[in-house]
């Protein structure tokens, strides 16, 4: 908390900070997570952190998008989160590595 305290401190007029409190390591990990979400914004950081928490059943989140009229969803853990391994490193690793399912 001292670290996110620090860091917040100088993002705040100067005398309105009021330093955050966490009572447990799981209240404090969910402030520094949401700190990052609002720093880190635009910068493509969020996927890269829902692929990493996703695993974990206590920050897992079933993104859901409507577009005209239908609705898609992808849940925790789901294999689109994974990219296509392009053919060309494939065939430069002579095999070494598969292509993600």
């Amino acid at each position: 908390m001292n670290d996110l305290n620090t860091l917040l401190v100088k993002r705040w007029k100067t005398g309105t900070f009021i330093p955050y409190t966490a009572t447990t390591d799981e209240n404090a990990l969910i402030q520094i997570l949401t700190e990052r979400r609002k720093e880190l914004v635009m910068r493509g950081a969020r996927w890269t952190d829902l692929r990493r928490l996703n695993l974990d059943p206590r920050f897992a989140k079933t993104l859901s998008r409507s577009l005209l009229g239908v609705t898609y969803s992808l849940p925790p853990n789901d294999s689109r989160y994974v990219l296509q391994v392009p053919d060309y490193i494939i065939a430069a690793s002579g095999g070494s590595i598969s292509q993600n399912p």
